[in-house]
């Protein structure tokens, strides 16, 4: 009797084991499979600037896409966390290793900011999961109607005669505005002072108030106040001319030998995430910017579509790493 129900819960074990293989259910191996992966029913999109801010501005529009597309189902929640150029929401998503329902905005300021600042920490990209490369965000350079500037070199030989006095009004001191502010410096042997605005907003009011000189920014940013004539369009502060603004000579047009670094935005995940939950992620992007939603947007605001996923984000973001390093040792930042 004793043999026969031994033998009864052996059965019964196999059979239970063979259900669960069946079901794909498995152990704490980390590594999850298809079958595991249950896409969250809402996604934390985090961005590191406040509201208002341009990762903020740029998220809720590429969510309110996805829905009209009807890419996702319900709406992601977005989280500004504004610490430290960035750093705080590096450290966010380290902090969510191995989970799926967090993802993030990124700009080249998160390139930048390890670079520079010593509160970052030891957190970089590379410690990240890349998941998509988006956009190429070529910026240019605006003033005040009523400027006396007609180009960039105009600003920059006014800038040679009161060294110091002359405003670029800007985010954060380690963005793509910041940064190529500071190169021309270097390239003009002059300087200028950075004021720095958490919000487009702000920045734009500084320039039309003429607390600031000149600001580099996306068409975006500026293209109602042009379209109202409030501010003029000089320069394209990107190697190739600005496709809302393409009348604006770059700054190789006007005679500066300088390697201007990009604005890219794109999508990051926590550590550790799984391969079904990045594939996910992926697909929704890759159909987000398929759609015509995406296009009218894209074309409206001057951005130049450039998806890159999984390897190939990685391997691009690296190269930025080296741009921008590059580029901090030539202005001696």
């Amino acid at each position: 009797m004793t043999i026969l129900v031994r033998a009864r819960w052996f059965s019964l074990f196999v059979l239970l084991s063979l259900v669960a293989a069946g079901c794909g259910l498995q152990g704490d191996d980390g590594g999850g499979s298809g079958a595991d992966f249950e896409p969250p029913s809402k996604t934390e999109f985090l961005v590191h600037t406040g509201p208002g801010g341009g990762s903020d501005i740029f998220v809720r529009d590429l969510i309110s896409i996805m829905r009209t597309e009807d890419v996702i189902s319900s709406n992601w929640p977005v989280r500004n966390e504004e610490a430290g150029e960035g750093a705080g929401a590096m450290n966010y998503l380290m902090g969510k290793s191995g989970e799926s329902d967090t993802i993030s905005a990124i700009t080249t300021t998160w390139v930048t900011t390890p670079l520079t600042i010593e509160e970052a920490g030891d957190v970089t990209l590379e410690d990240l999961t890349a998941i998509a490369g988006l956009i190429v965000e070529p910026e240019v350079m605006a003033v005040a109607e009523d400027s006396p500037y007609q180009s960039i070199t105009d600003f920059i030989e006014d800038a040679k005669k009161q060294p110091g006095k002359l405003i670029q009004t800007g985010g954060s001191t380690t963005e793509v505005g910041a940064l190529n502010g500071a190169l021309l410096q270097a390239e003009s042997g002059t300087e200028w002072k950075f004021l720095s605005f958490e919000e487009v907003g702000q920045r734009v009011a500084a320039l039309l108030n003429r607390d600031a000189d000149m600001m580099f920014g996306s068409a975006q940013d500026f293209a109602a106040h042009v379209e109202a004539g409030k501010l003029r369009i000089i320069a394209s502060i990107s190697p190739d001319p600005s496709p809302v603004f393409p009348d604006a000579p770059t700054v190789q047009d006007e005679g500066f030998d300088v390697e201007l670094v990009p604005q890219v935005r794109g999508i990051v995940g926590p550590p550790d995430m799984s391969d079904e939950a990045i594939q996910y992620y992926e697909d929704i992007f890759e159909q987000t910017l398929g759609t015509p939603s995406w296009e009218e947007y894209a074309e409206k605001n001057g951005l130049v579509t450039q998806l890159r996923l999984g390897d190939e984000w990685e391997a691009f973001l690296a190269e930025k790493h080296d741009t921008v390093e590059q580029a901090l040792e030539t202005a001696e930042l």
